[in-house]
Formats: structure tokens, C-alpha cells, sequence
């Protein structure tokens, strides 16, 4: 890999690599839709990707990446 930046090599990597540094994801299906989310809590979680087949799933906002989702 190649970067080309004014920004020191320690500044870009810091804690790359380090336990803990990536969220910890899990695939779920929810409402007939599988949905790859990171858990925030015991009931909350913020939706990273969303997997359908239908389009107008990816149009719907409450299933935007970034979105938190909350299970009763």
C-alpha cells in the first residue's frame, strides 16, 4: 500500500491494529431484511450495511447506514 501525505505514518496508523480498534459486527435480520449492525447496548444498535435484494429497501431512511436501531 502507498500513501502520499504531509500527515506523519504515526499519526495515520495510531491504534491500528490494537484489540478493541474495530467495531464489533453482527449480522442480523430484521423485518425480512438481513442487516449487518454494530451493538451499542443491550437494545440499541447502529445499523452498518445494509444486504436485500429489493431495491426499495435502500430507500426507506430508518435502514440508512449510520441509523441506530432499537429492539423491544
Amino acid at each position: 500500500m502507498i500513501l502520499w501525505s504531509v500527515v506523519p505514518e504515526e499519526t495515520v496508523f495510531e491504534g491500528f491494529g490494537e484489540p478493541g480498534s474495530l467495531p464489533q459486527l453482527q449480522t442480523i435480520e430484521r423485518d425480512g431484511v438481513t442487516m449487518v449492525v454494530e451493538w451499542l447496548g443491550p437494545a440499541q444498535a447502529r445499523l452498518h450495511r445494509l444486504i436485500s435484494p429489493r431495491a426499495s429497501d435502500y430507500l426507506r431512511p430508518e435502514w440508512a447506514p449510520g441509523q441506530m436501531i432499537t429492539f423491544t
